[in-house]
């Protein structure tokens, strides 16, 4: 099941990784572990690098990483398991088991009385087959990624079973043998690179410098970690293999895993704001129920006038109705009651729906600011960076609020900066609006915000108020609103001391006055022309 290599990351370019990670892996502690989701984990080390072990079938490999992510939030048994043994542990060694996509890292921890132990953490990068597997001083599997059974080797990969390497099945170590095989017969040998053999006519070529190269082709984008002549192309060289590994699932790959938690706040912001638009339609329409049975103080009315010539056992009685110029009205009531009991049972039903309203109405006007918050949260989500989506996920998280203020990190706001020194400061979602309202900002400076719809707080600091500033902010406040597209787009701005926050509700909501308002057509160019970002 693993004659057949076709992706780059083979047993070579591993080689030629883990010498270069050795130097910032070996005898560093782990200080924690994180998921990205369920098959991406983050081992960071005492010198601050990050350790990425990704086992997705289309991305399985390890780099130290550079781009920030989110990290996953989500628990599951492999996890709690290599947090309880491995964090606080030293990495000892990592070796790769012969020259096949198999790295085994040896690492001294301590069990629960504080005795020495040694661990094992394997790396199987088989692709879709890959496999993350904790291994205890005798070799036991403690837990794995995937309990499997292979029928091809007779492995079986599950907790408290021993384990076993992945049988080689008679392949040739590249760097034991220098002979051109006429077929791929080499352990750890991708297509692409026996191809590249073949077109040598030398095994030798695995002993090349390391040069890590992104090679574009007409059909296709591959990498290595040395050029690979055979296939043409226009190459480009990046400084590290982890850079260029980088490079290609995050740039040419387009690979999301490590905003994989973007993916759950987007679905969650939709069901909530799903959840609070059926709940505001069963809302409105228990209020126009409500409402109609308000008319049963007219009916309890003419009822009352006319109770004397009500019949015992009447089904119905027809009656002049005096606010309608004496027209007959036909009065349904209950037989089975008197008329004095009919009467109480309509002013009954009328002061319920007198109450239900006046609730209704209160209920109504908090789930449309529920409805907004969501909506809200789903255009802030849209193009947010890194940072932004953390800030959001705080707001989300009851555990996070709990931080106390000395220890909850400052929001970064993007700030637009003028040629004459005015600053135009940006909050891109409810934790930064917050903060650069209620905090940043100066009494003096002046608040931007489009009129009617949800948007960025845009506070504006400057010596001068001036028609061009009030565009301008303006401009940048449409920009980042639901409003981006549209034209002629009015936006309310007023100074910072006439703000104050709705009390009560989620989000940054905000009242105003003493507002004045201009019309703008967010424009980009406009802005980039007129500022320069900070």
């Amino acid at each position: 099941m693993y004659a057949v290599i076709d992706m780059s990351f083979d047993g070579v370019f591993i080689r030629h990784l883990l010498e270069e990670v050795k130097p910032d892996l070996i005898g560093q502690r782990i200080n924690r572990i994180h998921n990205l989701d369920r098959n991406s984990f983050v081992f960071v080390l005492a010198n601050r690098k990050e350790l990425l072990l990704d086992f997705h079938a289309d991305s399985c490999h390890f780099r130290f990483l550079n781009a920030p992510y989110v990290r996953g939030k989500q628990s599951f048994p492999l996890f709690i398991q290599l947090k309880k043994h491995l964090e606080g542990s030293r990495i000892l060694s990592a070796e790769q088991a012969g020259n096949d996509r198999v790295v085994l890292i040896t690492l001294a921890s301590h069990d629960e009385l504080g005795f020495p132990k040694q661990m094992k953490l394997v790396l199987e990068l088989f692709g879709r087959n890959g496999n993350l597997i904790l291994l205890d001083e005798e070799g036991l599997i403690i837990d794995c990624l995937k309990k499997t059974y292979f029928l091809s080797d007779k492995r079986i990969i599950v907790p408290k079973a021993k384990y076993e390497l992945p049988d080689d099945r008679g392949r040739i170590n590249p760097y034991n043998n220098n002979r051109v095989l006429e077929y791929n017969q080499y352990q750890g040998v991708s297509k692409i690179l026996y191809a590249e053999i073949r077109f040598q006519n030398d095994v030798g070529i695995v002993n090349s410098k390391t040069e890590p190269v992104l090679i574009k082709t007409v059909n296709k984008d591959h990498f290595y970690c040395f050029p690979l002549r055979h296939l043409g192309g226009e190459t480009t060289s990046f400084p590290s293999l982890s850079l260029l590994l980088e490079h290609y699932y995050l740039e040419i790959r387009e690979q999301d895993i490590l905003n994989s938690e973007q993916r759950k706040l987007e679905q969650r912001i939709q069901r909530e704001g799903n959840r609070a638009a059926e709940k505001m339609r069963k809302q409105k329409e228990e209020f126009r129920e409500a409402q109609e049975k308000l008319g049963l103080e007219k009916i309890g009315n003419l009822l009352g006038a006319n109770l004397h010539l009500v019949p015992e056992g009447a089904a119905a009685i027809e009656v002049e109705d005096f606010y309608a110029g004496n027209q007959k009205l036909l009065i349904t009531l209950n037989p089975e009651l008197s008329p004095a009991e009919n009467l109480e049972e309509i002013f009954l039903k009328y002061k319920k729906a007198k109450r239900t309203v006046a609730i209704l109405e209160e209920q109504i006007k908090a789930t449309e600011a529920e409805l907004l918050y969501w909506e809200t949260l789903a255009l802030q989500l849209q193009g947010a960076g890194i940072s932004e989506i953390r800030e959001i996920l705080e707001e989300l998280r009851p555990e996070e609020k709990q931080k106390t203020r000395k220890n909850r990190q400052k929001p970064q706001i993007t700030t637009y900066e003028t040629a004459d020194g005015a600053l135009i400061m940006v909050g891109k979602n409810n934790l930064q609006n917050n903060y650069l309202t209620h905090e940043l900002a100066n009494k003096n400076d002046y608040f931007f915000h489009v009129q009617g719809a949800p948007g960025a707080h845009t506070i504006l600091r400057c010596k001068e108020l001036t028609p061009e500033l009030v565009k301008l902010a303006g401009t940048i406040a449409a920009y980042h609103s639901r409003a981006k597209h549209s034209e002629n787009v009015p936006v309310d701005y007023t100074l910072v001391r006439n703000v104050k926050k709705v009390p009560k509700t989620k989000g940054s909501f905000v009242t105003y006055r003493h507002q004045k308002t201009v019309f703008v057509t967010p424009d980009r160019d406009y802005i980039e022309k007129n500022t320069q970002s900070r």
